[in-house]
Parts: structure tokens; C-alpha cells; sequence
């Protein structure tokens, strides 16, 4: 929003860099689309080496805006929990970089989502959980968190 005001008109697409050889920037970009835009952000998505398994990793940095999506190489199809609090930890299967990449970025969205709305972002593991688990293999537009605080009234 604050580009707007600035600026008059609205932000340009997402900035997005891939290290990943079999992801170029297009083709991440055509992964994500449908997805709530981190405006402001660089998602960057690059290789994770793993030592003995693969697993998800990534991170949202507040001082340099930046989304960083690891993709575990070399790839191949793996199971991690996901912690839905009470709604359980079911296994979920990762069966494609693209179903990594998407999750991923949906979790560490929400990160910046409740950043900017309500100012803890790096709180709040659980939630991001559930928001990406909901998503990410969701077809077409999928809308931002509706993550409220125990004191806010539904609209």
C-alpha cells in the first residue's frame, strides 16, 4: 500500500531469482502464479544439499525483504510432517519441486503477511503450517491468510 501512495500507481510483479538449474525465474514465476504476491519481496529459490534425507527449508528475511525457497537436490518424491496443531501432524508427500516450491511459499507468505498485519511474522509456525498445508495444491487463485488475533472481530 505504501507504494501506492508514493507512487500513484500500483507495484510492479513480484522480483523473482532462481539458482535452481531446473527452475529459470519464468518458470518459478508460472508456479506461483494464482498465489498472494509478496509486494516488496525477492523470492529467491535455490538448491538445499541434504545430508541423509530431504526435507523443507526456507526463510523470510525482515532486514533485506527477501523470501528463500530451498528445493532439495538431488530431488526425489519425500515425506515430511507438517504440524497442524490440533488438527493434527499428518505426513505429507512432496511428490514434485513444484509442490516444494508452492508449499514453501505459501508458509513464508504467511510470515509476511502477519508481519504487516499484525507485526509477528516470525511467530506463529503453526498457522503458516495450516494456511500452506490448505493451499498449496490448490488450483487457481488462492487468497492471503485470514489470520486474526483472539481480540479481532471477524469482518
Amino acid at each position: 500500500m505504501r507504494n501506492l501512495r508514493a507512487t500513484g500507481r500500483p507495484p510492479g510483479p513480484m522480483a523473482i531469482r532462481s539458482l535452481l538449474p531446473t527452475h529459470p525465474p519464468d518458470k518459478v514465476r508460472a508456479i506461483l502464479r494464482g498465489l498472494p504476491t509478496a509486494t516488496g519481496y525477492r523470492v529467491t529459490v535455490k538448491a538445499l544439499r541434504y545430508r541423509t534425507a530431504p526435507h523443507l527449508q526456507a526463510f523470510t528475511f525482515w532486514d533485506h525483504p527477501e523470501i528463500l525457497i530451498q528445493v532439495p537436490e538431488p530431488f526425489r518424491p519425500f515425506r515430511e510432517v507438517v504440524d497442524l496443531g490440533a488438527l493434527g501432524a499428518p505426513l505429507v508427500l512432496f511428490r514434485t519441486r513444484r509442490e516444494v516450491i508452492r508449499f514453501l511459499y505459501l508458509h513464508e507468505l504467511c510470515h509476511w503477511w502477519l508481519y504487516l498485519t499484525h507485526g509477528w511474522g516470525a511467530a506463529a509456525e503453526i498457522a503458516c503450517d495450516r494456511y500452506a498445508y490448505a493451499n498449496y495444491r490448490r488450483r487457481g487463485i488462492v487468497r492471503p491468510p485470514a489470520i486474526r488475533t483472539p481480540w479481532e472481530r471477524a469482518a
